[in-house]
């Protein structure tokens, strides 16, 4: 499995559809931000302002276009930036009957918006979520080369507004995907996000990146920062360097942090005792695994497997 995949199949959240709604001009809305969210706007007809609680950037987006705050950053978003604002919870307390159309504003120019979020289990770290920018853009033409992506976004705007069987289940299912679709496709339009920081930059990388890939294909092999290096042709301690100037993380560090994920997906399978665990994903010492367990999550590993198996 490649990185890329492996750290997408970690990320444990849940995703939501706030509602499918229909503005009419003029109009706005402020949108509050929670940690560990991710909301999403997907523009299927009409335009808006997008303005950030947290930031001075502005964007304005038009139909077919997408953007994923992945930072779970407050926004404004109106027809014009001269519109009055309203509080969106204030406004609208709860989603609309399955298959209806959320309407809001004052009877002008039409703007169509898909609204909603994902859920991040904060508990876990994932490197990829954390290396995320706080602003996923894609314009219309980018999605043109990202067809998939487009239909997906089209098949899921009609399965929200319907109130067909089994669209509930669709729904959910099509807004996973969507998710994985968006990163992908940013990643492709960003040249594998080189200019980014983290994990991202990471991956892009051709030393760090074959790093990565040998500690996600071997999590539990023996690596050392020299055997590292030595695998991606670098000196022990060029490669040191680099690693902690791209990932802002050692290599060690970045070592346990992704074991400690490959041991929480054991746990989620609900297989093996905790020294199975321990072993599976290289530790010979269950007591030093539950050292870097705890470290790295906040409690010990037969606590938090129990709490794991307890929500299955």
């Amino acid at each position: 499995m490649d990185c890329l995949s492996d750290a997408l199949n970690r990320i444990r959240f849940k995703s939501y559809i706030h509602c499918n709604s229909q503005f009419t001009a003029p109009w706005g809305l402020r949108m509050p931000g929670f940690q560990g969210h991710a909301a999403f706007l997907v523009m299927l007809r009409g335009g808006c302002v997008v303005s950030f609680d947290d930031s001075n950037d502005k964007y304005s987006l038009a139909a077919g276009e997408v953007m994923l705050l992945p930072r779970g950053s407050g926004c404004v978003i109106q027809d014009t930036e001269s519109s009055v604002v309203a509080d969106f919870l204030e406004v609208k307390p709860g989603p609309p009957p399955k298959g209806e159309i959320w309407h809001y504003g004052g009877g002008g120019a039409l703007t169509s918006i898909l609204m909603g979020c994902f859920e991040f289990d904060m508990r876990v770290k994932n490197p990829l979520v954390e290396s995320l920018p706080g602003v996923m853009y894609l314009k219309s033409e980018q999605l043109q080369s990202e067809p998939w992506l487009d239909a997906t976004m089209r098949f899921l705007a009609s399965e929200t507004a319907s109130n067909r069987p089994g669209s509930d289940i669709l729904v959910g299912r099509l807004t996973d995907m969507f998710f994985i679709q968006i990163v992908r496709a940013f990643m492709t339009q960003h040249n594998d996000c080189t200019g980014s920081k983290g994990w991202l930059k990471g991956l892009g990388d051709p030393e760090i990146g074959a790093a990565l890939r040998l500690i996600h294909e071997r999590p539990s092999a023996p690596w050392t920062v020299a055997s590292l290096a030595k695998e991606v042709g670098m000196s022990r301690t060029t490669f040191a360097v680099k690693f902690a100037n791209v990932m802002n993380s050692t290599p060690m560090d970045y070592l346990t942090s992704w074991r400690m994920q490959e041991a929480v997906s054991l746990m989620e399978q609900g297989e093996q005792s905790v020294s199975a665990i321990a072993s599976a994903v290289g530790y010979t010492s269950e007591a030093a695994f539950a050292k870097a367990f705890k470290r790295e999550l906040g409690a010990a590993p037969g606590t938090f497997r129990r709490n794991v198996l307890a929500r299955v």
